[in-house]
């Protein structure tokens, strides 16, 4: 009997001792684990952050290439101009024998349909002479002036369009104009033109054109009339 208490008690003794040297190494395994688990945590913010920093990158790539194709996108303003150099004879009068030649230089400010309407200048070179009450005056001169032209156009078959043209200058004039008038004139014009557009930003055009020129004075206003031919270059820049 005694025997086996004895041994009942070193079994007991024996478990007792295994259970507590098993301890450590279970606390060690947890400690271990517990330990480990701060670099999946870091690796899982770093890999967020890394994914948040791409995310930001694309967003800020997205939104350059958008303002880059806005700008892009904006329309491009172009300016077109014209150049006229014409001849116009002398007509309906039998004592104003005056000839000019002419060049305008236009640049479109605005259409609206067919319309378009043009500022420029006018460098007039008139030359001839009058015979008003019989006396011979010399009528050269010459003459610069601000200018406006008003276009109604329309195509007529491919590139070729037809238009019809108006157009009043101020002019001044180095001396008067005609001879025994005044320093300062109107000159008005109007008549059809043929535009060749040769190329999107090109174009040449002849014109047929009736011109007057007066001092607009009901009193002592020696104007005169006329008829030539203009030829035109356009250019959108």
């Amino acid at each position: 009997m005694k025997q086996t208490m004895r041994m009942m008690a070193a079994g007991v003794l024996a478990g007792t001792m295994f259970w507590a040297s098993a301890m450590p190494a279970q606390a060690a395994e947890t400690v271990t684990e517990t330990a480990a688990e701060p670099d999946a945590v870091t690796g899982a913010t770093e890999a967020a952050t890394d994914s948040s920093a791409a995310s930001v990158a694309d967003a800020g790539k997205e939104t350059k290439r958008s303002v880059t194709d806005t700008k892009n996108a904006q329309p491009k303003v172009t300016r077109t101009w014209e150049v006229q150099a014409e001849y116009l004879e002398g007509r309906f009068f039998d004592n104003r024998h005056i000839d000019d030649y002419n060049l305008h230089i236009y640049q479109k400010n605005r259409e609206v349909g067919s319309v378009s309407v043009w500022y420029g200048m006018t460098l007039s070179r008139p030359v001839g002479y009058t015979t008003e009450d019989k006396i011979y005056r010399d009528s050269e001169a010459v003459g610069l002036g601000p200018s406006a032209m008003i276009r109604w156009e329309r195509p007529l078959a491919g590139k070729l369009h037809g238009s019809i043209d108006g157009t009043g200058s101020l002019m001044f004039y180095n001396q008067a104009h005609p001879g025994d008038g005044r320093a300062y004139g109107f000159l008005w014009r109007i008549g059809p033109r043929l535009i060749y557009h040769a190329t999107g930003a090109d174009a040449v055009s002849l014109g047929y054109t009736f011109h007057h020129s007066s001092n607009g004075l009901k009193h002592h206003n020696p104007g005169y009339n006329g008829v030539g031919f203009t030829l035109g270059w356009t250019h959108a820049f």
